[in-house]
């Protein structure tokens, strides 16, 4: 969020506050359904993230078990940026996932409800890269949808 400061003779007058778009997961839905011209996301098959301007990452906690066999095939991942208004969208087969979870940080695995945390970042060199300190590093840019 950008903040303008008005000067009158001297005197502070009131912070104009130029607001950074405000975007939700609903939102977030509507607008890729509407690019990808219908209903292709939904609100079980997809995540939302906004950008962390302090970190640069956009932080997931996924469902475990919206990664086993039989649940989705795809995990589509809406990832925001407020400043430019960016909307990136990953489609993510469950199948990496589930390939790749020993490379992934799982929290409260072995309790009821296990989910795999990811902070992709923003940085260029490490663009989409999960950047959770246990985890391995894995790119996620070959899943970026145009």
């Amino acid at each position: 969020m950008r903040v303008a400061v008005s000067l009158c003779s001297g005197t502070l007058i009131k912070p104009i506050h130029r607001n950074a778009m405000k975007l939700d997961k609903k939102l977030a839905i509507a607008r890729r359904n509407q690019d990808l011209g219908g209903a292709v996301l939904g609100v079980n098959n997809t995540h939302f993230a906004t950008l962390d301007p302090k970190r640069n990452i956009w932080w997931f906690d996924l469902p475990v078990g919206r990664l086993q066999v039989g649940q989705y095939e795809w995990l589509h991942l809406l990832l925001h940026t407020p400043a430019t208004d960016q909307l990136l969208h990953l489609k993510v087969t469950t199948v990496f996932m589930r390939d790749h979870i020993e490379g992934l940080e799982v929290r409260n695995a072995g309790k009821r409800k296990p989910t795999v945390s990811l902070e992709l970042s923003a940085d260029k060199d490490s663009f989409l890269k999960d950047m959770r300190p246990k985890g391995s590093n894995l790119g996620f840019a070959g899943f970026l949808q145009k």
